[in-house]
């Protein structure tokens, strides 16, 4: 017996010297690289992602928000995603923003020139600042792979919470509610009354941002009076009402853990249309775009956000919920290409393992879950220094890691 339990201590001991350290050679092989030429995805990456797109029911897209690349690839991604039966597309606005997208981008031929319009009637530059009344939506780039989502088939899933700036176009689409009918003068003029008010706050927030908006907002009396001018029966002007003030709950409070209250607000707006979908669908394939944090698997930034749902909603299925995470790492600025891991070397210095692969030229994917399953059956070994912490947190957090080629901010698709 003794003989026995010092051979399998042995073996154990083995096994721990055989395992390989997450090394330039190891990761190469988990590495690949493509390029995106007039919306087609070329090189030996598109394997990866084609792979990945068949395989999955959820597939959270963690980006870097205002990134020109993630625009592109997310218009690449559409034909992949509608060949493997991806019918709905999940994105960070609010439900009644998505609706409002949704009919921008019909017929979809029209979303670039119908989103000009609407940005351009809706944002507002003041003292060297811009506020635009859809986030994400503001580019020309943004706005052809909205085109494109919709030219392949999808429909959209507005899971945020309404944007700081959207009130300005949704009371107008409270509005349009009651153009047919006697109460249309006497509503617009109380909008009107109200916008003035909100404007108001806004710029004074603008000057000063301890002077917070919302809280004053929602105690103006022309604000109330406005929302009170709607009847109970108008169902669409009192679902806005209704949305527009958990929004606002939620960014007064920001600052005392309401970031809990939007992610919850965020799967629970998720699971509506999910829940609607299973209507037709055995198991609908969602395609989210979000923010990487929101994409995560594990616990994040306080909260089990979107990423951890589908994973639990993929394991109840039986099938497979992907989420990426997205380094933009080198950016065009006014000084030429900077290279942001150096430029952010406090973030990025513990996971230079990875980062080395970035080019300025092509695209990056590093197949992480490949990487992560050699790490749960002790192929792989982690370092032991302080680098293990980002590496493992990263590594089973996402299944992909995608790295940019050189980028550029969105291109507002407005009238400047």
């Amino acid at each position: 017996m003794k003989y026995l339990f010092s051979l399998i201590i042995a073996v154990g001991l083995n096994q721990l010297v055989l395992a390989q350290t997450l090394s330039t050679d190891y990761l190469k092989k988990h590495t690949d690289h493509f390029t995106i030429d007039n919306g087609a995805i070329q090189g030996s990456g598109k394997k990866v992602l084609q792979k990945m797109v068949n395989s999955s029911q959820f597939i959270n897209y963690g980006e870097t928000h205002g990134s020109e690349q993630v625009s592109i690839i997310t218009k690449a991604l559409m034909p992949l995603l509608k060949e493997a039966g991806f019918r709905h597309f999940a994105i960070e606005v609010g439900p009644h923003s998505a609706q409002k997208l949704s009919e921008l981008s019909s017929p979809a031929s029209a979303t670039v020139k119908n989103l000009y319009a609407f940005n351009s009637s809706y944002t507002v530059s003041e003292g060297g600042e811009t506020a635009v009344p859809i986030p994400f939506f503001d580019g020309i780039s943004d706005a052809q792979f909205l085109e494109a989502a919709r030219q392949n088939g999808m429909d959209l899933w507005g899971i945020d919470q309404e944007f700081y700036f959207s009130p300005f176009f949704l009371m107008d689409e409270m509005v349009k509610t009651t153009k047919n009918t006697s109460d249309f003068q006497k509503v617009n003029q109380l909008k009107q009354l109200a916008q003035q008010v909100m404007f108001k706050h806004f710029m004074a927030e603008a000057q000063d941002r301890k002077k917070a908006a919302y809280p004053l907002i929602k105690e103006e009396k022309a604000v109330q009076e406005f929302f009170n001018a709607f009847d109970e029966s108008n169902s669409k002007a009192q679902s806005i009402i209704k949305d527009m003030k958990i929004s606002w709950e939620i960014y007064i409070h920001w600052r005392n853990d309401s970031h809990v209250d939007r992610i919850s607000y965020m799967r629970n707006n998720f699971m509506k249309h999910y829940t609607k979908a299973l209507k037709g669908e055995k198991k609908p394939k969602v395609f989210t775009k979000i923010g990487s944090l929101h994409a995560s698997k594990l616990f994040s930034n306080g909260a089990f956000d979107i990423g951890h749902l589908t994973e639990e909603l993929a394991q109840k299925n039986g099938t497979n919920s992907v989420s990426i995470n997205t380094w933009v790492a080198f950016s065009n600025t006014d000084k030429g290409v900077v290279n942001n891991f150096d430029k952010y070397k406090r973030s990025f210095r513990r996971l230079a393992v990875l980062t080395q692969f970035a080019k300025k030229d092509s695209w990056t994917v590093i197949n992480l879950k490949d990487i992560r399953k050699d790490i749960l059956q002790g192929k792989v070994s982690l370092p032991t220094n302080g680098d293990y912490h980002k590496l493992r947190k990263l590594i089973f957090s996402y299944d992909y890691q995608l790295i940019t080629p050189v980028d550029s901010d969105t291109t507002p698709n407005r009238k400047q």
